[in-house]
């Protein structure tokens, strides 16, 4: 006769070894709380899926319900430092800068908060020991200032003196080049693409080095109003810049009323729709001239009717594959990505689509393990993670995790896991 006692133990001992999951790293989102701004931080294994580790406040103010679904209008709002030690937080509600520590256990110390530069700091990026701030002036994103400073090797922020740089234009995307000679910058007042020298203690040039405006290719199509990046090194040493394009603004420089069909069809189409959103790639050789290579890619087969709303971006590892949140059709759209050249074209107008178009699809980046997409919804605050089908670059549900606030939260970074974690 079977002890079922010791079949239990065998078979438990069977189960175990295939029910371990290994942890890749944390990921972590801003609450934007008006009284005190925190980050929600998960750690994720390699399955994907996510488990909560805390949250932590960033020692800043966020502004709450006033900043509604997307209260930067930005990416990279909350970043990492380039030895991937250091959670970056924007802090909209006092215009400040924090740094935290990322624990061997992916929990979080506050390292120091800096004064930004600017009234609403947005966008925010590093290389080695310098970090760069992109901050607009007032409530109504005017234009502003990007702000240097040096990040040491206990996470703490310090000025770089004379390293502001104003600005014409409202600020949304920064990154730098990966061998630090050049800092992106994106302007959504202008449409304008900037391409920044990086000199000498982490100075920038006084002006762009290389400017570029967003494609309007037709009098029927609406202007683009830049919001999210991606820098993709390429195998020749040039870098591709992605740029992805809302396209909201009429010809006549007003928004444009959302039908009826709209209206019942999208929640976040009630007062005012787009065209089909977009994206761009633009070359940066060398010298950091900039030159456009694909112009206005529509997430779509028309002007009208595709998805809309492409604001933020982020690819594979091995930058062959793109992925855009359209947030106003609560959609993702796969793109892929030339290696030789840094060309795109549209694989999948909706990789995914949220039942009733109600997830504010927003912030996005790439799982340590290069596995999977985490994205943060902007109206539930729930954080959601996709696989990738590295053959095709297509998308598949893993799962949504609520726990960030509602409605305001922003920003989501991923974290390797620390040596020793």
């Amino acid at each position: 006769m079977k002890n079922p006692v010791l079949m239990g133990l065998v078979l438990l001992s069977v189960s175990l070894p295939a029910m371990a999951k290994d942890v890749t790293g944390g990921v972590y989102v801003a609450t934007n709380n008006a009284d005190e701004n925190s980050l929600i931080a998960w750690r994720q294994f390699d399955d994907g899926t996510l488990e909560k580790v805390g949250e932590y406040t960033t020692g800043g103010t966020g502004n709450g319900m006033d900043g509604g679904l997307d209260p930067l209008g930005s990416a990279y709002g909350v970043w990492r430092s380039a030895d991937n030690r250091n959670v970056l937080v924007a802090n909209v509600g006092d215009g400040t800068l924090s740094s935290l520590h990322v624990e061997d256990d992916l929990t979080l110390t506050l390292n120091n908060v800096v004064d930004a530069g600017g009234a609403k700091p947005k966008a925010i990026d590093g290389h080695g020991d310098i970090v760069y701030v992109a901050s607009t002036d007032g409530a109504n994103d005017e234009p502003g200032v990007i702000k240097g400073f040096t990040i040491d090797g206990d996470g703490n922020l310090t000025e770089i003196p004379d390293s502001v740089r104003p600005l014409d234009d409202s600020p949304v995307s920064m990154e730098f080049t990966e061998d630090g000679k050049y800092l992106t910058l994106v302007g959504f007042l202008t449409g304008m693409v900037h391409v920044y020298a990086v000199g000498d203690e982490g100075l920038l040039s006084q002006e762009p080095i290389s400017s570029l405006e967003s494609p309007h290719l037709s009098e029927e199509r609406f202007f683009a109003l830049p919001i999210g990046t991606k820098l993709v090194t390429r195998p020749d040493g040039h870098s591709t810049l992605l740029v992805t394009e809302t396209r909201y603004i009429t010809q006549g420089y007003q928004f444009h009323p959302s039908s009826e069909e709209s209206k019942a069809k999208y929640p976040f189409l009630q007062e005012y729709e787009g065209q089909t959103g977009s994206m761009s790639s633009y070359d940066i050789d060398e010298n950091g001239k900039l030159t456009l290579v694909s112009a206005d890619v529509m997430t779509g087969d028309d002007i009208w009717g595709g998805e809309q709303a492409a604001c933020w971006v982020t690819t594979s590892e091995d930058g062959k594959y793109a992925w855009t949140t359209n947030s106003h059709t609560s959609s993702l759209s796969t793109f892929s990505v030339d290696p030789e050249d840094g060309s795109i074209a549209l694989l999948e107008e909706a990789a995914y689509r949220a039942e009733d178009y109600n997830e504010y699809f927003a912030d996005m980046d790439l799982s340590a393990d290069g596995n999977y997409v985490n994205i943060i919804s902007g109206n539930t605050g729930k954080t959601w993670v996709f696989e990738i089908q590295h053959d095709d670059g297509s998308l598949s549900v893993v799962d949504a995790y609520p726990g960030s606030a509602e409605v305001h939260s922003y920003g989501l970074v991923t974290i390797p896991l620390p040596q020793g974690g």
